[in-house]
């Protein structure tokens, strides 16, 4: 079954590299030949760095990261772009410069790691303005701040947000609550949670399987625990589909276009 694993932290400089075990993911063709060896057929997910004091340079360099990482693996990988509420004005720039270099997702964004902390302000309306009127596909968010992440989610129903880590049980029943509330809030699996296991199903009973998309928050979690704890749920073929590849490809891409019927032997003949 094709997997595309919507959260991943690829990199370039050894800076970006977030794996928390050193010398264990050393390099760029590493990370891509170790998810390949898994299954994965499709990641998508920013390069992320922490950042002692917010700092646009950083900012930008980890765009370019992740643009030349795409230049670099082609389809295989969809590159999702950093903001910095602090630097509107080189924020609204970045999302332009970034959305004609074809860029289709923001984030994952992870205020805490970056030094930003609210989801929504007066910046980040603007922001979300933005990413609306370009026309991005969707915003991947860290959870946390979870009533501005629902402010965001609220005041921009247009926009695709994409919560990233179902987290403690406490946590998933309320991104449930919110997923039943707002149509454009989607849940990523990466993180904590999926090791209990029936949180898919149970979820998948409250909001239905194109809610969910697969994701590991790879380097830092092992993305094939992640496929075994999917695979091992008892739901459907069809919910599983939906959650390996077929919601991220509609996130994404859109509806794809049904294939026209195969013409009859005797009309391939003439």
């Amino acid at each position: 079954m094709k997997i595309i694993d919507f959260h991943t932290h690829p990199f370039i400089h050894e800076s970006e590299n977030v794996c928390f075990y050193k010398n264990t993911v050393s390099s760029t063709d590493e990370f891509k030949e170790t998810l390949q060896g898994f299954g994965i057929d499709k990641i998508c997910g920013s390069v992320i760095e922490r950042m002692d004091e917010a700092d646009f340079a950083t900012v930008r360099r980890l765009n370019d990261s992740a643009l030349e990482l795409r230049e670099k693996w082609g389809d295989f990988y969809e590159p999702g772009v950093h903001i910095h509420p602090y630097f509107l004005k080189s924020s609204l720039e970045e999302l332009e410069r970034c959305r004609k270099e074809g860029v289709r997702m923001v984030g994952e964004l992870v205020p805490y790691f970056m030094d930003w902390e609210m989801y929504y302000n007066d910046a980040m309306h603007e922001i979300y303005s933005a990413i609306r009127d370009l026309g991005y596909s969707c915003v991947s968010i860290h959870t946390m701040q979870e009533e501005s992440m629902e402010a965001a989610v609220k005041n921009f129903p247009e926009i695709k947000f994409i919560a990233a880590h179902p987290n403690d049980k406490q946590c998933f029943m309320r991104h449930l609550e919110r997923m039943e509330k707002y149509p454009n809030y989607y849940l990523d699996l990466s993180g904590t949670g999926i090791f209990r296991y029936g949180l898919l199903k149970y979820g998948i009973s409250r909001v239905g399987s194109e809610r969910f998309l697969f994701g590991s928050d790879f380097p830092i979690c092992n993305a094939n625990m992640y496929i075994a704890a999917v695979n091992s749920e008892n739901i459907s073929r069809e919910d599983k589909k939906n959650v390996f590849h077929k919601n991220a490809e509609r996130l994404l891409y859109g509806e794809k276009p049904k294939k026209s019927k195969k013409k009859d032997k005797k009309e391939k003949d003439k």
